[in-house]
């Protein structure tokens, strides 16, 4: 018996109710010959048991042999349960996106074909992030569908891939060489407006026009066409659908003129249009950052291999995909830890600053936990690993980091939203003219109804076309980038730039950003003797320990050698010289030795600073405090960030924390934050409406630093937090941040004035094109005028380039 329910009720393969003629063979009931049938064949099979999970089941199931709707389901639900283990996501460098409708265009194509989960395009970065399941549909297929839409895919580690498209350069040189020409052979053309005999010199020039204008319409602006075609495909109006109705429109009306032997063509201006068009891309191309560097440089931080110990007791590097929960790494000093895990054997001191901040290592043995990706100073460990690669801290950190980018490429600036209404309205208005002008029987200097209507309409599609709107905001961009570099600031993510200068919360991390990033003896080498000196220069100079280090870089005296030397890793040093031991060393190192501290020296090893002690035999010789040094900067720059709330947060000890917090005058500090934490802390103050904006240096700070509106790296700082940076500083001077947000707030008010210009030119001259008193020509001269006067307004940002210490004219 397969089921435990009556076999006079149910069907004994697929539980269906079975009725009084249902098939029997001698127990067994059976609602349909197919189960009948497919019974028998598990028999003979003898796969009775388990017999859900059989392929003829299944299979029998999908085709409807067993017409169970439940199982039906059930089998369905199961599939997507490992379906959704298969989904694999693809980043790709997508180039040859001209505005945010590419981006959409894209998404929805992709969006239609089986086995796509979720796509997420994004125009500003050029980045995609695609969820597929391979099972269905393959990253080569992808690839083939973004390439048949006229876009250019490709990976991110490419090392092809450019700021500029080759070909993108070489049509916009190819646009201004001919458009020069045209305009030159416009001259007699305008002239013949107004003086009649020119023996036929126009017509010469209109068909030299003519033939000047193909390679511009065919070969230049050829992106421009495909971008509309594919864009009608999945209904989305662009701004290039403008560019391509105005173009075609008046290349149509001025064809028909030639053809008539009228003067009255629009070359130049066609070209002229595709010209700006092309410049604007260009320029708006050169102040885009392109997230694939910083996705790169993520993957690499993972480890590939590491040292597995094999059932022979020997060992061997092998891919981490090879090494499962439970097995044993063996990691040597200077090698990086490439798993989660718990330490079965050995000691060392790992150097956990990338992932805690802590600038001193940390001593592990026996039962201490470690993580991937940091790195073993000294010592020696087996560790048994608790962790899969992707279950890592680290794994689980570049994750986060890439939500966090995909989400902040997602952010939508205001122009982009105006685009979504303007373009439709705009092309409603030149069909409306038209209409009207054919309904009332309009006419223009003794042009018929249609001339007028169709006259009409391409003034006011020239004069809307999108040259001025698509360059207000990159020429801006552009000039406050190339400033911004003049004074140390990198810009690496533009869509940052509409939140700098509105910051209402600053956050800092500690090591590496306010203070130094590297312990220094602050006092107590002057206790010492010269003599002294020397031998705890041989102390500390065969050690890579960072107090070791600090040390011996203080001392400029020679070395006395030792006998014997040995180090306690995490502890402390110990030599012995002509009878005497010396001991370099915690408080507790010494204390177990039997060395008395005085009372005082006791209480300051309990301080935020670090101290260690020299003593000989029994005596302590000189206790020494190291630490890491505050920046001079730092404090005058909380202080000129004000009224801007200030906070301090670091993965240090809180009272280490709080004494620099104290120092700089922060509004508020928080201690002993691991990296989700600082994380979790700018979602909350961004949830809670704050603008926030992040400085840190370490990969501990990664998943804060792309959490955050503006995410601001310090040049001394690991390459993974430069790359998830917004803003790179390479500078050290930290007060170029207050004139950077001076500086943004003047680039913020002049985008503003190039918008209002770029609209307000634009509704005049619709309205003057409306109305019949702009006529194709001159509209596109108004256009051209209009991008020259955003042009030269942009540059006031240039000009204003002060050095920070002098401030920022206005």
């Amino acid at each position: 018996m397969l089921l435990d329910q009556d076999v006079s009720s149910v069907c004994c393969l697929c539980q269906s109710p079975v009725s009084a003629r249902s098939y029997r063979d001698k127990d067994l009931a059976f609602c349909c010959a197919g189960c009948q049938a497919v019974y028998q064949i598990l028999s003979s099979q003898n796969a009775l048991e388990n017999f859900r999970n059989h392929p003829l089941f299944q299979q029998a199931v999908q085709s409807g042999l067993i017409a169970n709707p439940h199982l039906l389901d059930q089998l369905k639900q199961k599939e997507e349960e490992v379906v959704e283990e298969e989904v694999k996501k693809l980043h790709l460098d997508i180039q040859e996106m001209w505005c945010p409708s590419c981006a959409q265009v894209i998404s929805l194509i992709l969006l239609k074909e089986k086995g796509i989960r979720r796509c997420a395009v994004d125009y500003t970065t050029d980045l995609a992030v695609i969820e597929y399941l391979p099972r269905l549909i393959s990253k080569e297929r992808i690839v083939r569908l973004i390439s048949s839409l006229g876009y250019r895919p490709a990976s991110l580690q490419d090392p092809r891939q450019q700021a500029i498209s080759h070909t993108l350069s070489i049509r916009f040189i190819v646009a201004a060489f001919f458009s020069l020409n045209i305009m030159m052979f416009a001259y007699p053309i305008y002239v013949s407006y107004f003086h009649q005999d020119m023996e036929g010199y126009p017509a010469l020039f209109a068909w030299l026009s003519f033939l000047g204008s193909i390679p511009v319409l065919v070969y230049s602006a050829w992106p421009i066409w495909r971008r509309f075609y594919t864009g009608m495909r999945v209904g989305i109006w662009g701004m290039e659908a403008l560019v391509v109705l105005g173009v075609s429109t008046a290349t149509g009306l001025s064809l028909y003129e030639l053809w008539k032997g009228s003067p009255y063509v629009y070359f130049d201006s066609m070209t002229v249009i595709i010209v700006f068009v092309l410049l604007g891309k260009i320029i708006e191309s050169k102040a885009k950052f392109s997230a694939k560097d910083s996705l790169i440089h993520l993957t690499r931080a993972l480890p590939r291999r590491g040292r597995k110990r094999m059932e022979t007791g020997e060992s061997q590097f092998v891919p981490l995909k090879d090494i499962q929960i439970g097995d044993t790494i063996i990691v040597l000093s200077g090698e990086k830890i490439v798993l989660d895990g718990v330490v079965e054997e050995g000691e060392g001191a790992c150097d956990e600053s990338l992932m805690t901040g802590e600038a001193l290592p940390i001593a592990k043995k026996p039962g201490s936990t470690v993580l991937g990706g940091t790195f073993l100073q000294q010592g020696h460990l087996c560790i048994k690993v608790t962790a899969k690669p992707e279950e890592t801290a680290l794994a689980r950190i570049i994750d986060m980091v890439g939500q966090d980018i995909e989400h902040k490429t997602q952010e939508v600036r205001p122009v982009d939203k105006i685009v979504k209404w303007f373009v439709p309205f705009v092309f409603s208005l030149a069909l409306a003219i038209l209409i009207y002008c054919l309904w009332f029987g309009v006419q223009d200097n003794q042009h018929t109804p249609l001339q007028t209507g169709i006259l009409r309409a391409v003034a006011v599609l020239l004069i809307s076309c999108p040259c001025a709107i698509g360059i207000a905001v990159p020429l801006a961009e552009s000039h406050l980038l190339n400033t911004l570099a003049k004074w140390g600031v990198i810009v690496r993510n533009r869509t940052c730039l509409s939140f700098l200068g509105k910051e209402t919360v600053f956050v800092f991390d500690k090591t590496g950003t306010i203070t130094e990033g590297k312990y220094s003896v602050l006092k107590g080498l002057e206790e010492l003797s010269f003599e002294e000196k020397c031998l705890l220069k041989g102390l500390v100079v065969c050690s890579n320990h960072p107090v070791a280090v600090a040390l011996n870089q203080a001392l400029l005296c020679p070395a006395k050698p030792f006998d014997q030397i040995e180090e306690i890793i995490g502890r402390g040093i110990r030599g012995k010289k002509q009878g005497c031991t010396y001991f370099l060393g915690s408080a507790v190192f010494l204390t177990q030795q039997g060395i008395d501290l005085p009372m005082h020296q006791q209480k300051h090893a309990a301080e935020a600073y670090t101290w260690v002690f020299f003593a000989r035999n029994d005596s302590c010789l000189a206790a020494f405090l190291l630490g890491d040094r505050i920046r001079s900067e730092a404090k005058p720059l909380v202080q000129s960030l004000a009224p801007v709330k200030t906070m301090l947060v670091s993965g240090d000890l809180s009272h280490a924390v709080q004494k620099v917090a104290q120092a700089c005058h922060f509004d508020a500090w928080k201690a002993e934050f691991h990296p989700l934490q600082k994380r979790d802390l700018i979602d909350n103050l961004r949830k809670s409406g704050e603008i926030v904006a992040m400085l840190g240096d370490g990969i501990n700070d990664a998943p804060a630093l792309t959490a955050a509106h503006v995410g601001i790296a310090v040049i001394s700082a690991t390459d993974i937090s430069i790359q998830v940076s917004d803003l790179l500083l390479t500078t050290d001077r930290l007060q170029v941040l207050s004139s950077l947000r001076q500086l943004a707030k003047k680039a913020h008010r002049i985008v503003k004035q190039n918008l209002f210009w770029a609209f307000f030119y634009n509704c005049l001259g619709l309205g003057l094109a409306a109305a019949g008193a702009l006529s194709p020509l001159f509209a596109a001269f108004a256009m051209v005028v209009s991008s020259l006067i955003v042009l030269f307004n942009a540059q006031r940002i240039k000009a204003t380039l002060v050095l920070p210490k002098g401030g920022i004219s206005d």
